[in-house]
């Protein structure tokens, strides 16, 4: 995987040093057509997920089914701190047996219901980020097409200004496989993929609306609200 990212980036290094390079573009040997440059545009990966509204949609009902079970399971264990309290005060071993059986028998429902959570939690958990993973790279992939992109490159970063200075981003940025952008100029299409994703699968939600395409199809990044700018001022 390191070695996989490392390459990626190379790969942008040289893609835009043609792309930006007029001499690059001139040259060639031996009457050899020089290489045609590369069009190459990154995204903040981490911005995406937080902003793709279907995305949040989903996890807030993983979240409220949680939220459920924990819930059962702390209506059960407030019965079972009763019982453990009434068996500490209680002398007769015949009553001391039957709390015993209550707590036992409230300790196996307990057992269940956890059982029973991380079943369903894990699937939904594991079902969503596949989807959400697949819409995401189907957006990108006919991004890249529609407007004969050469490379798409994800990274993670501070999805607002006010967090660009967290040691959490820092980390992040730092760690290795990230791709680190530095600097960059007019390469971002975060925003734009961002549009795509929430025209095309559209949350629950009745108040959101698509931003850019028709039908959640990509438009050509030349026309529409979503412009970022080709390297190298090209098309």
């Amino acid at each position: 995987m390191k070695r996989t990212f490392t390459r990626l980036a190379a790969l942008a290094t040289v893609g835009l040093a043609v792309a930006l390079s007029p001499a690059a573009r001139a040259q060639g040997t031996g009457g050899t057509p020089a290489p045609r440059p590369q069009k190459i545009m990154i995204v903040n990966i981490a911005k995406v997920l937080r902003d793709y509204n279907k995305a949040n949609f989903q996890g807030a009902e993983i979240t409220k089914k949680r939220e459920a079970y924990v819930k059962r399971v702390q209506a059960l264990q407030d019965q079972l701190a009763a019982i453990n309290s009434d068996y500490q005060k209680a002398t007769v071993p015949d009553v001391k047996k039957q709390l015993q059986e209550k707590a036992l028998g409230l300790q196996r429902q307990i057992e269940d219901i956890d059982r029973e959570a991380k079943r369903e939690l894990t699937q939904l958990s594991n079902d969503t980020i596949v989807r959400v993973y697949q819409e995401i790279k189907s957006v990108i992939f006919d991004i890249a097409k529609t407007n004969n992109l050469d490379m798409v490159l994800c990274y993670p970063a501070a999805t607002k200004p006010e967090d660009e200075n967290s040691p959490q981003v820092a980390q992040l940025m730092l760690q290795t496989p990230a791709l680190i952008p530095f600097y960059h100029s007019g390469m971002d299409i975060t925003k734009y993929v961002v549009d795509t994703l929430n025209a095309r699968y559209p949350s629950q939600k009745p108040e959101v609306t698509p931003v850019s395409g028709t039908g959640g199809s990509p438009a050509p990044m030349g026309t529409g609200n979503a412009k970022p700018p080709m390297p190298g001022g090209g098309n």
